[in-house]
């Protein structure tokens, strides 16, 4: 027996390109219906805002432990504590202009099921340089801004009553090499930044889609694997730089006036 998580609203008209993932982020079974009762029973009191009380918020922590309901509280107890040492209920507010110029993204994509889509080009980011001028922590926590931005505007969206639950990563990553990207004191940078993907947002992505991706993308890759959770792994989608693999990958994903040149889209360029 399956249950529809009732903090959702389905939109009439709205078309999926592919609502398998909405779906399967909506359901439960009987079984773990009855464990997220249970969990928001001994969490209820910790949670202050509202979104952290609807369903599709509990039932990640959760998944993340394989509805380990212990785990589960431990959990999300450790993400409040990071959230309130850290504040990153005020990161938005905070200003970013050195690494908007340097480490280029943006937020203003969305798929053809209106989830958000976290968009970067890997070849601006010169993540050693970050490390020896001292920016790697800033760097870090620029990085956990933008996830924390694109899941506040997965919360927007389902205040408008959207089936929206997760959001996407697309990165362009032409240029990626071992000596600005992959380097020894680079490697740091990306367990920390997995950590918190998976720490404390766990099951928010969708996807994270690379195109043009050079073989020294996969060098980076084995040596993350160890920190990457089997749902992270499942959600690694890598391209080779055969534009006609990758550009129909995007085209069943993303509609190309939402995407911007530099991934076969139509969308205007961002003038940093």
């Amino acid at each position: 027996m399956k249950f529809l998580l009732c903090v959702l609203v389905a939109v009439v008209g709205f078309k999926f390109a592919n609502s398998v993932s909405v779906e399967k982020d909506l359901t439960l079974t009987f079984r773990e219906k009855q464990s997220l009762d249970k969990f928001r029973d001994r969490v209820k009191s910790l949670l202050k805002e509202d979104n952290q009380k609807t369903d599709i918020y509990l039932i990640r922590w959760l998944r993340a432990k394989n509805f380990n309901i212990d785990d589960a509280e431990n959990m999300l107890k450790e993400n409040l504590k990071w959230r309130k040492e850290n504040n990153i209920d005020t990161i938005h507010l905070e200003n970013f202009d050195d690494m908007e110029k340097d480490y280029h993204a943006t937020i203003d994509t969305y798929d053809l099921e209106g989830r958000p889509v976290g968009v970067i080009d890997i070849n601006t980011w010169d993540i050693r340089a970050a490390v020896i001028q001292g920016r790697g922590q800033r760097l870090l926590r620029w990085l956990d801004r933008l996830m924390e931005n694109i899941t506040d505007q997965v919360f927007e969206r389902q205040a408008k009553g959207m089936n929206v639950t997760q959001w996407k990563v697309l990165i362009n990553t032409d240029g990626f090499n071992l000596v600005t990207h992959g380097c020894p004191l680079c490697i740091p940078v990306w367990i920390q930044f997995i950590q918190s993907l998976e720490n404390h947002y766990a099951g928010w992505m969708d996807e994270m889609i690379a195109i043009d991706a050079p073989s020294a993308v996969q060098v980076i890759l084995e040596i993350l694997r160890p920190f990457l959770s089997k749902s992270t792994r499942d959600a690694l989608h890598i391209f080779s730089p055969n534009r006609t693999k990758w550009m129909a990958y995007l085209d069943e994903r993303i509609s190309r006036d939402e995407r911007r040149p530099l991934y076969g889209g139509t969308k205007p360029p961002v003038v940093y």
